[in-house]
């Protein structure tokens, strides 16, 4: 039989896998939620949220509540393959690249940014990169605001406990015109981002949906500002939307019929 130390020290790994869990799909959540969904004292889901906060898998929010933290994006993409959203979805994204010959991104959101996962860059001479691994302000990129249009109203609310930065004359820096913005991605299906980040550089994106219709990464598309309404803004935005449809019935996820 296994000592009391090794008991204890089982249920403590259970406990903070629980909390992940916990997170991932009700998150944020204060030390009070955790400890009443984890069935503990409020001092024990507090030192579990520390800890994980301390190894980067929890990031605690300004309003005190926890959230997933980015070295989660490292087991997402790089430890299990089961979870491996490069590989996973490498074949709608090479497709998506052939129909357009442009950059072709994969982003998944952390707090405010957004995280360059993977990217197929476009063959023509004038074209427009980001960083893999690098990060952009989820309300000025249209992968970011995808993102955001799919996510909790908790999410919104809590990018908005801060004022948005505003870094070119297109910026959505306000509240009511942010929000305002994410309806129109819902109801379009797609986010636009006309040189709101860079001044020259603009894209199309849509949201991967997973479980509970809540957004797990986007699939964008990212040109040169003057292209992109010479490539039709239109349909762009359909190929990106219909790229990240198929990617969540690749993922064996739930995918909305809109």
């Amino acid at each position: 039989m296994p000592d009391g130390e090794t008991q204890n020290g089982l249920s403590s790994v259970d406990r903070a896998l629980r909390l992940l869990d916990e997170l991932a799909e009700h998150g944020p959540l204060g030390a009070t939620d955790l400890a009443n969904r984890l069935g503990t004292a409020k001092a024990t889901a507090f030192r579990l949220a520390r800890t994980l906060q301390a190894r980067g898998y929890v990031v605690q929010n300004p309003d005190a509540s926890y959230r997933l933290g980015p070295r989660c994006l490292l087991l997402a993409t790089g430890v299990h393959a089961s979870l491996d959203l490069r590989r996973d979805l490498m074949p709608v994204l090479e497709s998506l690249h052939a129909a357009t010959d442009e950059t072709v991104q994969l982003t998944t959101l952390d707090g405010a940014d957004v995280v360059y996962v993977e990217q197929l860059v476009s063959p023509k001479p004038v074209l427009s990169v980001g960083q893999p691994g690098g990060r952009s302000p989820a309300h000025c990129v249209s992968g970011g605001l995808a993102q955001l249009a799919a996510a909790p109203a908790t999410t919104v609310d809590e990018l908005l406990s801060r004022p948005l930065h505003r870094y070119t004359d297109a910026t959505i820096a306000t509240p009511t015109a942010l929000r305002r913005e994410l309806q129109a991605v819902r109801e379009r299906g797609y986010a636009i981002n006309r040189g709101a980040f860079r001044p020259d550089v603009g894209g199309v994106g849509a949201a991967v949906l997973g479980a509970h219709g809540r957004p797990v990464a986007a699939i964008n598309i990212c040109v040169p500002l003057y292209r992109l309404e010479a490539l039709g803004v239109e349909r762009l935005g359909e190929l990106v939307a219909r790229a990240a449809a198929d990617a969540g019935r690749l993922l064996g996820m739930p995918v909305s019929a809109a």
